[in-house]
């Protein structure tokens, strides 16, 4: 089956009805949940503009005992601090009763106060195809990586082993960008800037000390990092992304032609789409943004691009567009028409006016009500400490949003947001089934602020839902890029696994799938990067099912509240 058949067959299913009004709720679990962080800037009172991006946070199951754990990421003391942070990033365990342990230690991520670096975000994914998911973090400074030693422990690899970058990198992504089954880094730069270079900045507004605008520094040239299958990588510069100031990045492939686009949120100039173009000298990228439809918005202006993802809003088979913005700015959706082009329909989907007056970050397009339809979640928190003191009208600290999909229209469910509507200076946010009860919970990092994590109350009683974890063989071992297609009575949707989006964070590894009212998927359609397809019959909805390429199905664990560890 071809890509363009799974885009038809999504299209051509019968549109579900909106899911019935329930009781979802995000609740604050943190406390109960023993996860104990405070993400600290570092900050001094001179505003150096690293100290207001941060943090980061990653969903992964680093340890392959079935449940998801979190790793937070954190900044260090910058000069002039004299309380800043001693405690670096920090890597909790998922018990499997709802507890999480502190394992930084055990796990080999302790670093003395004389190592640490100034954190941003990062990633996670098999890189070295050995079955355990490594860890790539992002710094202002060079990359970090991390591998996996199967035993519960980690081991820094030398320069990174070779994915390795002097400047401020912030969101990464996994992807093949060759097709050789192992996985590839796309990491996105931010500004030209270091603490020796740095500007006192006023507010032309009052004349207050605030950080400086992004305009007030050059970009910076984005990195690829391409894997060599023996634990190294080599490192080159994007054509085309020079001048580009990134914050989020995110993979799809957008036309459907088997090879992925890379899209990049820039902070003040335009959105960068590139296209993957193989030759004799490796992979070539061609920065189509402008062409596409996604560089500016409706009004051909460029936006501050800080947070984004991909997802079928209307399930027609094509993956939309979301980029989180600045104040005054909306949060913008850029629906697929197919071919690759993109239209901005922010209005027309009904999340314009809602975030207008919210600086957003992290998000996600994901199925909170398991109704079929993709919701979206958004973290907001200025960059500005002092905003009230600007513009009365503002906070530096923003409550969250869900927007509920309504047959492909997105509307506002505060009844729903619960502790998401607490005001925080709201930076990565990450998506997972913490407790595995069928629905999928939030983590979220804090600029200067607390981790937390808020449990999805209710949504595993609207409707039921279905998890794939992906093995590849002939692909990479992560499965990144398979297409899937998932059918029942009612309807059909179709999702891409990706390692990438959100905001320096990274979602767990299993795809989620809303069923609504079905007690299994009638059949799900697995396209895998190698170009081998199964199609898999009759899975029941309520667990997580494991998926091997060549094999099927070759395990399930039950979800539901009370699941024995």
């Amino acid at each position: 089956m071809t890509a363009g058949a799974l885009a038809g067959l999504v299209a051509l299913a019968p549109s579900a009805g909106v899911g019935e009004e329930g009781d979802l709720r995000f609740a604050d679990r943190t406390a109960e949940a023993g996860i104990s962080f405070h993400h600290e800037d570092g900050g001094s009172g001179r505003r150096y503009v690293i100290e207001i991006v941060g943090g980061g946070v990653l969903a992964l199951d680093y340890d392959q005992d079935g449940w998801p754990d979190l790793l937070f990421v954190n900044g260090h003391p910058l000069p002039g601090d004299s309380g800043g942070a001693t405690v670096g990033h920090r890597l909790f365990r998922n018990l499997g009763d709802g507890r999480f342990s502190d394992v930084t230690a055990a796990a080999g991520l302790l670093d003395p106060l004389e190592r640490l670096r100034y954190g941003m975000g990062g990633t996670a994914g098999d890189l070295d195809s050995d079955g355990d998911p490594d860890l790539l973090l992002t710094h202002f400074g060079e990359e970090r990586l991390f591998w996996n030693q199967g035993d519960g422990t980690f081991r820094e690899a030398s320069g990174a082993g070779g994915a390795s970058d002097p400047h401020w990198t912030t969101s990464a992504a996994l992807l093949d960008a060759d097709g050789d089954g192992d996985l590839d880094i796309y990491a996105a730069n931010y500004l030209d800037y270091s603490l020796d270079r740095h500007r006192d900045c006023v507010s032309p507004v009052r004349e207050i000390l605030a950080y400086c605008h992004p305009q007030e520094y050059p970009g910076v040239t984005d990195s690829f990092f391409e894997n060599l299958g023996d634990r190294t990588f080599a490192a080159r510069r994007v054509p085309g992304s020079e001048g580009g100031k990134g914050l989020g990045v995110v993979v799809a492939d957008v036309d459907g032609d088997g090879s992925p686009e890379i899209h990049v949120a820039n902070d003040t100039t335009p959105n960068f789409l590139f296209r993957l173009i193989a030759g004799e000298d490796g992979v070539r990228f061609s920065e189509e943004g402008l062409a596409a439809g996604i560089a500016y918005n409706e009004e051909g202006l460029p936006e501050a691009g800080m947070g984004t993802d991909f997802g079928d809003v209307d399930r027609d088979g094509r993956p939309d567009l979301i980029v989180t913005n600045f104040d005054f700015e909306t949060n913008t959706l850029y629906r697929n028409l197919g071919g690759g082009l993109f239209l901005d329909a922010t209005a027309a989907a009904g999340i314009g006016g809602e975030s207008l007056v919210e600086l957003g970050f992290g998000c996600d397009f994901a199925d909170f009500d398991n109704d079929g339809w993709l919701d979206l979640v958004v973290a907001n928190g200025h960059i500005l400490d002092n905003i009230a003191e600007i513009q009365s009208n503002l906070r530096f600290a923003q409550p969250g949003q869900l927007f509920g999909n309504a047959g492909g229209r997105l509307a506002r469910r505060r009844e729903r947001e619960g502790d998401l509507a607490r005001p925080r200076v709201g930076r990565g946010l990450a998506t997972l089934d913490y407790d595995r009860d069928g629905d999928l919970d939030l983590a979220l990092a804090s600029n200067r602020g607390p981790a937390e994590l808020l449990a999805n109350e209710g949504g595993s009683g609207l409707g039921a839902s279905l998890g794939l974890l992906l093995v590849g063989s002939a692909s990479n071992r992560d499965g990144v890029g398979a297409q899937v297609v998932v059918e029942t009575a009612e309807l059909a949707q179709g999702e891409e696994r990706r390692i990438g989006g959100s905001y320096l964070a990274r979602h767990e590894a299993p795809m989620w799938f809303g069923l609504g009212p079905a007690v299994r998927a009638d059949a799900v359609v697995i396209r895998w990067p190698s170009g081998t397809e199964k199609r898999l019959e009759a899975l029941p909805a309520g667990a997580v099912h494991v998926v091997r390429e060549g094999a099927g199905v070759v395990g399930s664990a039950a979800l539901g509240p009370g699941r024995p560890r």
